[in-house]
């Protein structure tokens, strides 16, 4: 384990209440707005403020040690830092998205903290009055009949109240109050409730979890456009919404902060934001690492990072992505997928998911070392599976996907997802599965046709109307398993997705009929 962990950023831009607070541990900038360290900065330069976050773990105590700090003026080998004052802290722009409950009124809440900067004096008078209002109810309950007699037999059963004092206790020593006392106790009491339908008044923990979400986001937005050049911090962003409302707060708060910063496990977040502020974390083989698109620099540029939102972000937290030619083949191979009648984990237990490479201007294998390339760039481990029909046994062609991925998965030769589908398959369950196309409107293909010219027959078909998915559906009701060619293909993306795989860079499979045919001759 690491002695420590640290965080350190540079402020720049600051305002002149900044300034002020980190006199003395300001430092010259560069032309890049980067701390100058070269001793000899320019006259005008600007000034920014280096602060650093360090966490260091003790053994012998096995604990925790924070600190914030000026590394200007820090050493941090000798165990000497120049703390940053918790006033300085506060002082930030600063707004972190919490998973507290929405709507507190307590000193830490996000609401709190609204109301007392839109009125200080007149929160607290708000309080205040609250405060006493409550005192004054208790008071009452504390004084009626019912209540101040049950009191006394409680205080009188035994003479066990003179324990307590030197003269009797009666009713009137009695008091009611939220927790201590105190108007902190009594705000974190105070809870919110909302009236939403006929249901009528419900506390808030009783609406469900994406009502706090929604009024917890509410409250970030109007942070984050109530406070000047505000640093929007958030962890896990979006968990509790639903796609649209977490897309939609994530672009409202890039268009009021002056920077957001968003760990997110959802697609629809990222959408809200271009390729080029996108930082994608990735682990493979043990190794971290971090990721980010540059910049586009020319129209064909642009026109590829297009491809990250059509094509990758649903593949966003996924180690790895195998990708496939058109949507026809993501379709029936992750159909395929989800039947478990075999010993293969599904390829999502190993981390895969599979994208297509058609982004709706058509696919096939010249899209796939883009939409590849674009991949390795944010961190993926990347498989292309393909067809080898005459057109990809092209060297170019070939060599361009070879060059993009880590591997490449071929199907069996002159085999497209239709042969695939097909191969290996008795004849007596194709030609039952061609038998569920007229419910479709499309006659059977297999009637009139012998064993030899079924494939012939029904692939054109399955190519035409897009009814790949049914037909393999229909294959496995009939025959029990998934078509050979299919369970292979999925079994070998399976293996060679492990980031220890060493294997051969292409692994071109073999027809079933083939694999029969050398077996029987040995």
């Amino acid at each position: 384990m690491a002695p420590f962990a640290e965080v350190e950023v540079t402020l720049v831009d600051l305002d002149p209440e900044l300034e002020q607070l980190c006199d003395g541990f300001l430092e010259p900038l560069d032309v890049d707005d980067q701390i100058d360290g070269t001793g000899s900065a320019a006259p005008d330069a600007a000034f920014g403020v280096r602060l650093c976050y360090r966490v260091t773990y003790d053994p012998i105590t096995d604990g925790l040690e924070h600190v914030v700090y000026y590394p200007a003026r820090s050493d941090p080998t000798a165990a000497q830092y120049a703390r940053v004052p918790a006033a300085t802290r506060r002082a930030l722009p600063v707004i972190v998205l919490s998973a507290q409950r929405p709507l507190q009124l307590r000193a830490e809440g996000a609401l709190r903290r609204l109301v007392d900067e839109r009125d200080a004096e007149g929160a607290s008078a708000a309080f205040r009055a609250l405060e006493q209002s409550v005192a004054a109810a208790t008071a009452a309950l504390a004084a009626h009949p019912t209540i101040s007699a049950t009191v006394d037999d409680v205080l009188q059963v035994g003479g066990l109240s003179q324990r307590l004092a030197d003269t009797a206790i009666t009713a009137e020593a009695v008091r009611f109050q939220p927790e201590d006392g105190s108007l902190s106790a009594l705000l974190r009491t105070v809870q919110p409730a909302l009236e939403l339908d006929d249901a009528g008044l419900l506390g808030l923990q009783n609406h469900g979890s994406t009502t706090s979400a929604v009024l917890a986001a509410a409250e970030a937005l109007l942070l984050a456009t109530t406070t000047h050049h505000a640093v929007v911090l958030g962890d896990d962003f979006g968990d509790g919404l639903d796609a649209a409302t977490s897309e939609h707060l994530a672009a409202s708060l890039r268009a009021v902060a002056a920077q957001v910063w968003l760990s997110t496990r959802r697609p629809e977040v990222a959408r809200a934001f271009v390729p080029a502020e996108l930082v994608r974390l990735a682990r493979l083989g043990g190794v971290r690492s971090h990721h980010r698109l540059s910049a586009p620099a020319d129209k064909k540029e642009i026109a590829v990072r297009r491809l990250v939102h059509t094509q990758l972000l649903p593949a966003l937290t996924a180690p790895v992505v195998a990708i496939v030619e058109g949507p026809h083949d993501l379709t029936t191979f992750t159909a395929a997928d989800r039947y478990y009648g075999n010993a293969r984990p599904p390829l999502a237990a190993v981390g895969v998911r599979v994208v297509s490479a058609d982004n709706g201007s058509g696919g096939g294998t010249g899209q796939i070392p883009r939409v590849a390339d674009l991949a390795r760039a944010l961190g993926f481990r990347v498989i292309a599976l393909i067809d080898r029909d005459p057109d990809k046994t092209s060297a170019t062609v070939l060599a361009d996907i070879e060059a993009a991925c880590d591997v490449v998965v071929r199907l069996p030769p002159k085999t497209a997802i239709e042969q695939a589908l097909q191969t290996g398959v008795d004849a007596v369950h194709l030609r039952a599965a061609a038998g569920v196309l007229p419910a479709y409107g499309i006659p059977d293909p297999s009637l009139g046709k012998s064993d030899s010219e079924l494939s012939s027959a029904v692939s054109p078909v399955l190519h035409k109307k897009g009814l790949q998915e049914q037909f393999l559906n229909a294959v496995v009701e009939n025959s029990g398993a998934l078509p050979p060619v299919i369970e292979d293909a999925l079994a070998t993306v399976n293996r060679v997705a492990d980031p220890a795989y060493c294997g051969p860079s292409r692994v071109d499979l073999s027809s079933p009929d083939a694999a029969t045919s050398a077996k029987a001759a040995q």
